[in-house]
């Protein structure tokens, strides 16, 4: 687990030898991309995989910065990309279409189309080979080379009223801050009309270059957002944050990514079900800044929380209680974990 400040940047070794990268992103893209080279350098080897845990850009902000910037790997191939699906549940594409919005007005340059812009990336650092694309829900596996991994979360649907209102209360935050920004509204109509984000809810192979096609024009100054805009984009992230990837293999690992207390508590139930309390390696969840009460039934060797100066001082120190050692990278450094016991 690399130091990339309040951001997330992990190498995963498989049993067999393979290396998958779980995201690489923070808040400083650059410091993103030196932790993504550390972890190749040390592995000594290139991603087979790359595992998005959540569709935020300060998730995979390091491989953007990657794919316009010397690199030294002539033989980088991703060859499969893993993320999770958008479950279905109500005002589904009003969601989408207002999350793709917002991720156009704060990140200026990339389309708001998150799937597109991270196989875009990829595809660039492949040398124009695109990777194979494959949305997660709760319940399938991820196989690489001696390595399998089960699915706890995202649900292929959600019905329970608490997800769906705080759902419900960001798409009400967006359009109120539409209502006082035109430059919002305006991105809002063109995200809209060029109708892009189809082609992420229908999961066909998308027309890279088509795409690209509708957004050369669309080329963004930054600007400093309207502080109505800025609470609208942190609700949206807080909705986002309940759709976020976890998984687990075996008794070896245990990532929670950016689950919320709702989701841990499902996920430990799911978990005590499949007689599943005991890691080797947890990776705890939101930079170990969430916590819910039923993680007191999980016992870890290690407990790896990825955080900054900003999320540190938020760390919940009950992980301590439930794992044998508790680290931190804003502690400890680049964390490095032996594959066995």
């Amino acid at each position: 687990m690399a130091d990339v400040g309040d951001g997330f940047c992990m190498g995963i070794h498989t049993i067999l030898g393979s290396l998958i990268q779980v995201d690489c992103g923070g808040e400083n893209k650059k410091v993103a991309f030196e932790g993504f080279t550390r972890t190749i350098n040390f592995y000594n080897n290139v991603p087979d995989a790359f595992i998005l845990s959540h569709f935020h850009v300060d998730h995979y902000n390091g491989l953007l910065y990657t794919s316009i910037n010397p690199f030294r790997y002539p033989s980088f191939r991703i060859r499969e990309v893993y993320y999770p699906r958008i479950p279905e549940f109500k005002r589904k594409n009003e969601f989408l279409l207002k999350l793709f919005t917002l991720n156009l007005a704060v990140f200026g340059s990339e389309t708001g189309v998150m799937e597109y812009d991270l196989l875009r990336t990829i595809t660039k650092l492949n040398n124009g080979k695109p990777p194979i694309k494959k949305p997660l829900s709760k319940g399938e596996l991820i196989k690489i080379n001696g390595s399998i991994f089960e699915v706890l979360w995202p649900p292929a649907e959600i019905t329970e009223e608490k997800v769906l209102s705080v759902i419900g209360k960001a798409l009400d935050d967006f359009d109120k801050a539409m209502e006082e920004d035109k430059e919002l509204r305006r991105l809002y109509e063109h995200v809209e009309e060029e109708g892009i984000f189809r082609d992420y809810l229908s999961e066909e192979e998308s027309n890279l270059e088509r795409i690209n096609e509708h957004y050369k024009s669309e080329k963004l100054h930054k600007r400093e957002l309207p502080k109505i805009v800025k609470k609208a984009n942190k609700s949206l992230r807080e909705a986002a944050n309940h759709l976020s990837l976890a998984f687990f293999e075996d008794n070896r690992l245990l990532f929670l990514g950016d689950t919320e207390k709702f989701e841990i508590k499902r996920i430990i139930m799911d978990l005590m079900l499949k007689e599943r309390e005991n890691f080797y390696v947890l990776v705890t969840s939101h930079h170990g800044t969430h916590w819910h009460k039923s993680l007191e039934n999980v016992k870890c060797i290690y407990s790896l929380s990825s955080n900054g100066k900003k999320l540190c001082p938020k760390f919940r120190s009950e992980y301590k209680e439930i794992a044998c050692c508790s680290l931190a990278t804003f502690i400890n450094g680049d964390i490095i974990i032996p594959i066995f016991p």
